[in-house]
């Protein structure tokens, strides 16, 4: 499957969360409707896992960045997202 490999390339640079999910998304209608090779699924599977890792690093990285604002004493202060958990 020459689809899966040239996708696979792709998402290797300039990868973005998007784009990622959504060829998720393709990998996974394609294992489960379709009837690839034992070597096509894969392959499929390989860059899927790839692209779920991805998506987990970006997610991480934006809770990461994420700030709250609480009401403290009758002010509004800033915290991180992780310290309210």
């Amino acid at each position: 499957m020459a689809t899966a490999k040239k996708k696979t390339n792709e998402s290797d640079n300039n990868q973005n969360f998007e784009e990622s999910l959504a060829r998720l998304t393709v990998i996974s209608e394609e294992l489960e409707e379709g009837e690839p090779t034992l070597d096509d699924a894969i392959a499929l599977y390989t860059e899927g896992m790839k692209n779920a890792k991805f998506c987990r690093e970006k997610l991480s990285e934006a809770e990461q960045k994420i700030k709250l604002l609480v009401e403290e004493n009758g002010e509004m202060v800033e915290k991180d997202f992780i310290d309210n958990e």
